[in-house]
């Protein structure tokens, strides 16, 4: 079993305006994902809305395969890799597939972390290693309900939606392509995956990356200490 990261990007550097704690920066979660990873079985494809040349990502183009696509939007990125991972016959029907967005802290070893869940469990359909912290304070998950699973290294419970950071195996990824390139909003994308094809995503508790949004971020781990490690 192989991972294929698909990691995507745009011209962009430091910060943005976006809600984000101080410390946040683009290029230190990219680092921290080289950092992170552990097992050789891993392929890293950058997937660039632009020329990945006027970008500080050009400096890392050793580690990973790139890709280079014209799109102007997130969206339209994000449909253009989906593509990509489709069609390459390189990756078998039982690898897993990593979609992974740009503002993304990972916890070091997360990928044996997924090797062993895939490796102890059958029927899995979706994954993310971010463990929403809106799941334990917002009013609308108020009676939310969640089976705890386990595999040998950790907890994960299933959650309702994720954001457009998630692992799939390549053969559920072609039955569900569809549903990814035609729907819009990652919370009703999820729901109507859920309705319609019966998937269901766990999420790893306690989380083993985080979306570096302010007052969103994975609970428990102190995030900033480890970017202040990067």
């Amino acid at each position: 079993m192989k991972i294929h990261i698909f990691y995507s990007h745009y011209n962009v550097e430091g910060t943005d305006n976006k809600f984000r704690p101080s410390w946040f920066d683009y290029e230190k979660c990219f680092i921290n994902l080289l950092d992170t990873i552990e097992g050789k079985d891993i392929d890293l494809h950058l997937i660039m809305d632009g020329k990945i040349e006027n970008n500080w990502i050009h400096k890392y183009k050793h580690r990973y395969i790139s890709h280079e696509v014209t799109a102007g939007n997130m969206r339209d990125a994000g449909w253009q890799m989906f593509k990509i991972a489709l069609d390459l016959v390189t990756i078998k029907d039982d690898d897993l597939i990593y979609f992974l967005e740009n503002d993304y802290l990972h916890i070091k070893g997360w990928d044996k972390h997924i090797i062993n869940l895939f490796s102890c469990l059958e029927g899995l359909n979706y994954v993310t290693l971010y463990d929403h912290y809106d799941k334990y304070f917002a009013q609308d998950y108020d009676n939310l309900a969640s089976k705890i699973f386990v595999s040998d290294t950790h907890h994960w419970r299933t959650t309702p939606s994720t954001c457009g950071s998630f692992i799939v195996s390549k053969k559920l990824w072609k039955e569900d392509y569809v549903f990814h390139v035609s729907l819009e909003g990652d919370h009703n994308k999820w729901l109507a995956i859920n309705e319609q094809k019966g998937r269901f995503i766990l999420s790893a508790v306690p989380g083993l990356s985080t979306h570096v949004m302010s007052n969103l971020m994975s609970p428990i781990i102190d995030w900033e200490q480890i970017n202040k490690k990067i």
